[in-house]
């Protein structure tokens, strides 16, 4: 992975927040609370805004569009929780990836 000067610190933050807001939202028992829908949304948005500047990276690039699907789905009408928590967990584990890849390259 090519040395990059990201946010670890935001990145962080945001992938454990998006981590939180995927446990909160498996625990529902009724449908998916918008607001919680809409704040994985922009949690998912705030990630690929950290990232948008260094897309030449596979990783990189594999996180972004785990992120764009992520947020494409919370803004769809009653976007289903199975497809949002699996599609959540999938980006915490990117950014996690690369956050190893960067202490690593340090």
């Amino acid at each position: 992975m090519a040395q990059h000067h990201f946010h670890l610190d935001k990145l962080s933050r945001f992938s454990v927040h998006l981590d939180e807001l995927c446990s909160d939202l498996r625990s529902c028992q009724e449908a998916s609370p918008s607001e919680l829908v809409d704040e994985i949304a922009a949690t998912a948005g705030e990630i690929m805004l950290l990232l948008a500047d260094h897309g030449e990276d596979e990783l990189v690039r594999e996180t972004l569009a785990d992120a764009r699907r992520l947020r494409e789905a919370a803004r769809t009408l009653q976007p289903p929780r199975a497809m949002l928590v699996e599609a959540g967990m999938a980006l915490t584990q990117d950014v996690a990836r690369i956050i190893r890849e960067e202490k690593r390259a340090a």
